[in-house]
């Protein structure tokens, strides 16, 4: 399921490595997210912002190129200064998993800009003061030297997990639709009959069948992981025959 994610914009200010705009638009295309604004860029002709950009340079060409941060943040309803500049913005200080909550039940009606600052400095205290809300990614340092484009790829991973918790879906995957329960209860007793057919001992008081019925209580296959068991079992089964050990039951 893709997100609609047409009211975020991801605002790099004054960005001086074209690489880093490669990676952040890539890191974007991987998301859902495709709304770039480029404050001050560097050459995005570079070879190097093309190719960190992988399959994912169109972002940078659609970006919105603008040359102060004023006119960048006019661009959108609410700002959020991602920075380590606390101050005065504690109460209004969240961390990426919380913004990303904030910005989903934003978008529907506003148009959200996630600010990233320059590699050497970041943001100043006048451009974190004019956002909304400010953000920063929590680290075991007192001093990290995170990447302008890793940092990109931290919120828009966030943003992207609230979309799918919002969904009640897992990340990276479909609704599993599991297999109805006669299926395992099919598979289970093709695997204790060729239990007894190699005269497998089940241990004290039953301790396999037992394990087996728990780990199918807790699976999710589809019929199609069902079928790859089947598959496997119909293997053994050829083989016995071939034996002479197999007895089909009637």
């Amino acid at each position: 399921m893709k997100p609609d994610f047409s009211n975020v914009y991801i605002i790099l200010h004054s960005i001086e490595n074209p690489g880093n705009i490669g990676s952040a638009a890539r890191a974007m295309k991987n998301m859902g997210l495709e709304n770039m604004v480029l404050i001050n860029p560097p050459n995005l002709e570079a070879e190097e912002a093309k190719k960190l950009a992988y399959m994912s340079y169109d972002i940078i060409e659609k970006a919105k190129i603008v040359s102060s941060f004023d006119e960048a943040i006019s661009m959108v309803d609410i700002t959020i200064a991602t920075t380590r500049r606390k101050g005065k913005w504690r109460e209004r200080f969240l961390p990426p998993e919380e913004i990303s909550d904030l910005i989903l039940n934003k978008i529907q009606v506003n148009k959200v800009g996630i600010i990233f600052g320059t590699e050497k400095t970041g943001l100043t205290n006048d451009e974190v003061i004019k956002c909304d809300y400010a953000s920063e990614i929590p680290t075991v340092v007192d001093y990290p030297s995170l990447n302008v484009s890793q940092a990109v790829m931290i919120y828009v991973y966030e943003l992207y997990r609230a979309f799918m918790r919002s969904k009640d879906l897992k990340p990276y995957s479909s609704p599993v639709k599991k297999a109805p329960g006669s299926e395992y209860r099919r598979l289970f007793d093709r695997i204790m009959t060729l239990m007894k057919i190699f005269n497998i001992s089940e241990g004290f008081e039953n301790k396999f069948s037992k394990s087996l019925n728990r780990l199918f209580a807790r699976t999710e296959w589809e019929i199609k992981d069902i079928a790859t068991f089947d598959a496997f079992l119909k293997h053994i089964e050829q083989y016995a025959e071939r034996k002479g050990d197999f007895i089909k039951e009637k």
